[in-house]
């Protein structure tokens, strides 16, 4: 379900000028929305592949995520919207809400569009901008783009041979299956693991945190 209904979102292909776009609403991209629109007040969207604000957090819901970072140097706007981090290090619902807060106290769902991920951003050298093509078509431009990206909305899968013959039900942490293993994000009981045999690749922090 979308967080919010964006007016920006167009079926047309017929290009668009702002002066700035930014690609990936998580904290950077938000933080660069809100700074460029409401501080120098010039005209500022966001586009997100996913279908809603948070980044890595909206991604990243797998039981136990937290952060590794201290909560009150972490989160952004804390004074601005009135939130206390409960933990020193903030498990990842809390982290998804302040994201969602961001966006609810400063307005910015108006200005993004969801469900959009960007294929190509060039340079025009005569027009003088930046041409953003989108996988739904849309070419929007602008004078200046914004870069709110990172590695860790994109599932890494292991190199083991014979993976993609595999028949037992495998899924990465980024898109953990709540559906089939029952429980939440938020700490629910994963009753539908009872009974059965699971195996976690790798050992890093997002292991552990499993």
């Amino acid at each position: 379900m979308l967080d919010a209904v964006s007016p920006l979102a167009a079926t047309s292909t017929e290009a668009k000028l702002y002066d700035a776009l930014i690609i990936g609403a998580g904290f950077a991209g938000m933080y660069q929305l809100h700074s460029l629109r409401d501080r120098l007040g010039i005209s500022a969207h966001v586009l997100e592949a996913g279908d809603g604000v948070g980044g890595t957090w909206y991604w990243n819901r797998y039981p136990g995520a937290q952060c590794d970072t201290a909560s009150m140097v972490y989160m952004p706007l804390l004074e601005e919207t009135g939130h206390i981090p409960t933990e020193k290090y903030a498990h990842a619902p809390e982290i998804q809400g302040q994201a969602k807060k961001i966006a609810q106290t400063f307005n910015l769902y108006e200005k993004a569009l969801f469900h959009t991920e960007v294929n190509s951003c060039t340079w025009d050298e005569a027009k003088q901008v930046w041409v953003n093509e989108t996988d739904r078509g849309d070419h929007f431009t602008a004078d200046f783009v914004g870069i709110g990206t990172g590695p860790l909305n994109v599932p890494k899968l292991p190199g083991i041979p014979g993976i993609e013959t595999f028949k037992g039900h495998q899924f990465h942490t980024s898109r953990w299956d709540y559906g089939y293993t029952g429980g939440s994000a938020e700490g629910a009981p994963m009753d539908g693991l009872a009974g059965k045999r699971v195996a976690i690749i790798g050992t890093g922090a997002t292991a552990v945190q499993c």
